[in-house]
């Protein structure tokens, strides 16, 4: 086998790899609308589920989590308070959260989202909780 052709297969495999990802990219872009409201109604079938009267409305897709914790905001049904729902990392197992904040950017309460987040979220440390509450207002 030539050089060229080595070249040639190096190249064919390397456009594969390219197309995977191009097409995996844009799977995650067009489905994001999608990915968010079937959120919105996860969280508001678990308010519901463990008898909690809050809702959410809507997202709100002009505000980004940020890097630290990545998450996605929503709007409460009456209320001015906003929900960032997003996952804290304890021993490998990931946390489903919902930290409400109010319209001055406080974090007023962590949710579990979820029974086995309710189970879990008392024998976290306070300080882990602190730290995601600081990075939650520092974006806020």
């Amino acid at each position: 086998m030539s050089g060229l052709d080595r070249l040639k297969d190096r190249a064919i495999f390397g456009g594969w790899i390219a197309g995977l990802v191009i097409i995996g990219a844009l799977i995650w872009s067009l489905t994001q609308p999608l990915r968010t409201n079937y959120m919105l109604r996860a969280v508001n079938k678990i308010f519901a589920v463990s008898g909690d009267t809050r809702r959410l409305a809507a997202s709100l897709p002009g505000l980004s989590a940020g890097t630290l914790p990545p998450g996605r905001w929503y709007s409460f049904l009456e209320s001015d308070s906003l929900l960032l729902v997003f996952t804290i990392m304890r021993d490998g197992v990931l946390i489903p959260c919902g930290a409400q904040v109010s319209s001055r950017g406080i974090v007023e309460e962590i949710i579990p989202l979820g029974a086995h987040a309710r189970q879990v979220f008392d024998r976290l440390p306070h300080g882990l909780i602190q730290i995601y509450v600081s990075r939650i207002e520092s974006l806020a």
